[in-house]
């Protein structure tokens, strides 16, 4: 009954039970939380400087811009990177099975050992999982070196979700100025992105099982410090060329 048990455990569960679309949230919430903390630092510097609000718009449509395709593109390359490098892993292991399988099954035993397992069960797991190459290399992959679910995440995807989140969050900072100009405009500004990055910050307890209000609030203080170091730095530009 226990290796039946144990059977139906590896071949059926995996992380995604606990977090279903951990990674494509992830991405999301990147891509976010980044956009209104760079939009907001940005718009907010430039109107410490400059009282009209097409400049600050024009700045922060540029930023918007260029950080959504910088963004995206990193994004892309890392998950791409990881992708390649796992394919190679998975190859290279699958090597190994097939030159040397009794070295690479006394792995697994000695992994399943270190999990607890002795005695004749130890060694129906073992026959288990080393009846299907796959499932061996699977195993190897996921024990020995440390790779998750996420690694067959489309890397296209990746970049795509964080690009887009990226330039809907960069928008928050952005389109108080096109109603409101500056020196009011900051302030709402700062009030609507502000309100986002506690959302957001509350909307990553999805994936973190955090208190919502602490990721809330610790969201806000990044934001505002950020703005607060580039929004000090404009004023100071002003100040002295206005002097």
């Amino acid at each position: 009954m226990a290796i039946e048990a144990f059977k139906r455990e590896f071949d059926h569960h995996t992380e995604q039970v606990h977090a279903p679309g951990g990674t494509n949230l992830r991405d999301l919430m990147l891509g976010l939380n980044d956009g209104l903390v760079a939009s907001f630092a940005v718009t907010s510097g430039v109107a410490g400087a400059f009282s009209v609000a097409s400049v600050v718009i024009m700045a922060g449509i540029s930023e918007m811009l260029g950080g959504a395709v910088a963004m995206g593109l990193a994004a892309y390359a890392s998950a791409r990177a990881q992708h390649e490098y796992y394919q190679s892993e998975i190859r290279r292991e699958r090597d190994e099975i097939e030159r040397w399988p009794e070295r690479e099954r006394e792995e697994i035993r000695g992994i399943y050992r270190n999990k607890g397992f002795d005695g004749p069960l130890l060694e129906q797991i073992i026959a288990h999982i080393t009846s299907d190459p796959k499932r061996w290399s699977d195993v190897m992959m996921r024990e020995e070196l440390g790779f998750g679910n996420e690694v067959d995440e489309s890397p296209l995807r990746s970049g795509l979700t964080v690009g887009i989140s990226y330039l809907l969050g960069a928008l928050a900072p952005v389109v108080p100025y096109l109603f409101v100009t500056p020196p009011l405009g900051i302030a709402v500004s700062a009030m609507a992105t502000v309100c986002v990055l506690f959302a957001v910050g509350a909307a990553k307890t999805m994936i973190t099982a955090r208190p919502w209000w602490r990721s809330g609030l610790e969201s806000m203080a990044i934001g505002i410090a950020a703005a607060a170091v580039t929004y000090g730095a404009g004023a100071l530009f002003a100040s002295r060329r206005a002097g």
